[in-house]
């Protein structure tokens, strides 16, 4: 019925839409003709963007892996953002690159996240993020658009395209994901049958159980959350000894993060991408040291701030009296369940864990191994 309505009235009704939503709409053949130019004069950047994305995923996977042909098309899309920044003040261009540049990384990674991806598509994709890396980082031009006092000082906060940790969020999901089907528990009745591999990749011993419209939903989500980890482990390629550091934060983050909530698969995909190696027992040392070094730094905390409170802290602490006073027993910190970084699980691998990721880097490494 859409496509019967007036142009004006459709443009209407689009303004009160969001881009993902408006090209869910232009997927409908009807609707193409007439959603098109909305998008060209509302949206140009998003479908400038998308246009050079698509263009790309049409060439073989032969032309993808030439690194002039990636360069070029790394090099398009940072004209077309430093085009359209330079349409802005001088007061606005940071404010703006960065703005453009969100959403340039935002539709990079929602191709990488749709289930329909071809194969390999990830990595090229990975490669081609890398070669905008690449470009930024070595054209002082583009530089100076996002940050006009830029001069590579700050090391612990880089500015840099698709660096992994503006998706550390995504991989926790992820991992979150796979915790969920891990700790869910198959009957013995439905385990009969299943191949020893099973405990390897419980998530597959769950969908042997399962409807078909389960299985077909894990199998996506699996997909997918491949998917990810294989072009996010890429990211962490030290394109410059400017990001090197953040990068080697970033990675033990998620490295903590796989091992604490089961994610053997991803994390080994994930090192096997950034090639890095799979040391299983220093990587549980890891979680356990920043465990420790949590607590000895509470255990401090509360007598360094008897003897040296700062002066945040002495307003914190009358705040926190006033409150008390004020509410009553009812806001007694005690009875407020503490956040997630001070629950002891997040400092514990568990067994299972271990052995998992042991077997299948063994497997991997010696036996050519390669399920992924």
């Amino acid at each position: 019925m859409l496509h019967e309505l007036p142009t004006e009235l459709l443009w209407t009704i689009l303004n009160y839409l969001e881009y993902d939503d408006i090209t869910t709409i232009l997927s409908i053949g009807q609707m193409e003709a007439m959603v098109t130019p909305y998008l060209q004069q509302h949206y140009r950047f998003h479908y400038n963007v998308a246009s050079l994305l698509r263009h790309y995923e049409s060439w073989s996977n032969i032309e993808r892996q030439k690194q002039d042909v990636r360069r070029d098309i790394a090099q398009q899309l940072l004209h077309l953002l430093c085009h359209h920044v330079q349409q802005c003040s001088k007061f606005e261009q940071r404010a703006k690159f960065t703005q453009l540049l969100d959403i340039l990384q935002n539709l990079v990674v929602q191709r990488v996240l749709c289930p329909s991806l071809d194969r390999d598509l990830d990595r090229d994709y990975a490669a081609l993020c890398l070669d905008i890396r690449h470009c930024y980082l070595h054209t002082a031009s583009i530089r100076g658009l996002h940050d006009p006092k830029y001069r590579r000082r700050s090391t612990k906060h880089p500015l840099a395209p698709f660096l992994p940790r503006d998706y550390t969020w995504i991989w926790r999901q992820h991992c979150a994901m796979v915790n969920e089907w891990i700790s869910i528990k198959v009957p013995m009745a439905d385990m009969m049958g299943i191949s020893w591999t099973s405990t390897l990749l419980p998530t597959l011993s769950l969908l042997s159980s399962s409807s078909s419209s389960l299985q077909q939903m894990f199998l996506q989500r699996r997909k997918v959350c491949f998917q990810f980890a294989r072009f996010f482990g890429m990211l962490f390629d030290i394109t410059s000894l400017y990001i090197e550091s953040n990068l080697d934060g970033t990675f033990e983050e998620c490295v903590r993060e796989s091992l604490v909530s089961g994610n053997a698969e991803g994390l080994l995909l994930l090192c096997t991408a950034s090639d890095r190696p799979v040391d299983v027992d220093m990587m549980c040392m890891s979680v356990s040291h920043a465990g420790e070094q949590l607590w000895n730094y509470l255990d401090t905390m509360n007598d360094w701030m008897e003897t040296h409170p700062t002066p945040e802290q002495v307003a914190r602490q009358e705040q926190q009296a006033d409150d008390g006073v004020e509410h009553g027993p009812e806001s007694d910190p005690a009875s407020v369940s503490p956040p997630e970084w001070l629950m002891p699980d997040r400092y514990r691998v568990q067994t299972d864990t271990k052995f998992r990721l042991k077997m299948m880097n063994h497997l991997y490494q010696h036996h050519g191994w390669y399920w992924f």
